[in-house]
């Protein structure tokens, strides 16, 4: 063997034997999903614990009545929606929410229930849900409604009627009257008193599915600001 070949030879067993050390391979380390927050600055009952946070906007047409935090007319509503779970009984949440009322937290001002949604708030407490509003003391088009519910009971009260609401907000304006009327008839409230909006009764029944297989109580936060 010649003096190359050795010498060939020689530097691939160097090669392999580097090779063969070699630096580990990278692995990217997943980034750590944040866990939603209240973003709202209005203080959750005790214990509670946020399921779901997100940021909204909304267009109100003059076509349209707002109600609630969106009853300032036709524009755009930008803010946002926590959904927190809690294993209080609804009528320590109600307790709760009263007790915001007489003395509200920080920076808010409680606004009396409106008599355009007294029905609604009447439908709420016989159907396992209840409300309070209020508004930023240093801006008045900044609004907040803060909603207690037990997912269960509600679901229970109102599972006939929410496949006729659904039925309602697949269906054109001018197909909508009759299915208002059946719910009027059965149940004394219509299909529009829960999409309306801004109403209470379409923001709890959106947050029930973050209650499946769950036995606790929801405490659901919409703040909005007109623009």
């Amino acid at each position: 063997m010649t003096r190359a070949s050795l010498l060939i030879i020689t530097l691939a067993v160097i090669g392999l034997a580097a090779c063969s050390k070699g630096t580990p391979p990278t692995t990217s380390e997943a980034t750590p999903t944040m866990a939603p927050q209240n973003t709202t600055n209005f203080p959750l009952y005790a214990g509670s614990e946020v399921l779901a946070s997100k940021e909204f906007s909304q267009v109100i047409t003059s076509a349209q009545a707002g109600t609630g935090i969106m009853g300032a007319g036709a524009g755009t509503y930008s803010g946002n929606e926590v959904i927190a779970g809690s294993t209080a009984p609804l009528a320590q949440l109600e307790s709760w929410l009263r007790e915001n009322e007489k003395k509200p937290p920080s920076g808010f001002v409680t606004v009396a229930i409106p008599e355009n949604m007294a029905t609604v708030h009447s439908i709420a407490t016989k159907n396992g849900m209840d409300f309070a509003i209020f508004h930023d003391a240093k801006n008045g088009k900044h609004g907040l409604i803060v909603v207690a519910m037990d997912p269960a009971a509600a679901h229970n009260k109102l599972g006939p009627a929410l496949a006729l609401v659904s039925r309602y907000q697949a269906l054109p304006p001018a197909l909508r009257q009759s299915i208002d009327s059946q719910l009027k008839q059965r149940f004394g409230y219509t299909a529009s008193e829960f999409v309306q909006p801004g109403s209470p009764l379409g923001t709890a029944v959106g947050a029930m599915t973050e209650f499946q297989n769950k036995n606790e109580r929801a405490i659901i936060l919409i703040d909005a600001t007109k623009l």
